[in-house]
């Protein structure tokens, strides 16, 4: 489901820890894990990590591609993390992984959340039941439409 209205993106339980334990695979090293067994931003998001606040911007990570018949959005950069706002770790920002584990919510549902969707143009064919999508610079495509570009 994609919605609007729900800002981070959650997959079922199986889906969401194999996720969780690619991501964890591919950044350790180079994030810091926040080690609190007892946190979850917003209740499902359990994986975050300590980051420097001196530090002026994240280090590069991998992307996440999901995976539709037919279509790819890919996920990279800042839609990966999410800076909780005024969590600190002693000298440090507390970022989570923008995906969490919709069991933990207590719903049984795939939901792609704006926070994901942002800089994608999406198109939806309710009749042949297909979806578009596609990268885009959204804030350069307001200034062509107005010929400011």
């Amino acid at each position: 489901m994609f919605d609007l209205g729900t800002q981070f993106t959650f997959l079922l339980g199986p889906v969401y820890n194999a996720l969780r334990d690619e991501f964890l695979n591919q950044t350790n090293g180079t994030l810091r894990v926040l080690d609190d067994p007892n946190f979850a931003f917003q209740i499902a998001m359990d994986l975050c990590y300590r980051v420097p606040m001196n530090r002026s911007e994240l280090p590069e990570l991998p992307s996440v591609s999901l995976v539709f018949e037919g279509a790819e959005m890919r996920v990279s950069g800042d839609q990966l993390l999410y800076r909780v706002p005024d969590l600190v770790r002693g000298n440090d920002s507390v970022y989570c992984f923008t995906f969490g584990n919709s069991d933990l919510l207590g719903v049984e549902a795939f939901i792609i959340g704006h926070h994901q969707q942002q800089n994608m143009w999406m198109e939806f064919d309710l009749v042949k039941q297909r979806v578009g999508l596609a990268h885009a610079q959204c804030d350069l495509v307001g200034q062509k439409l107005l010929g400011l570009g």
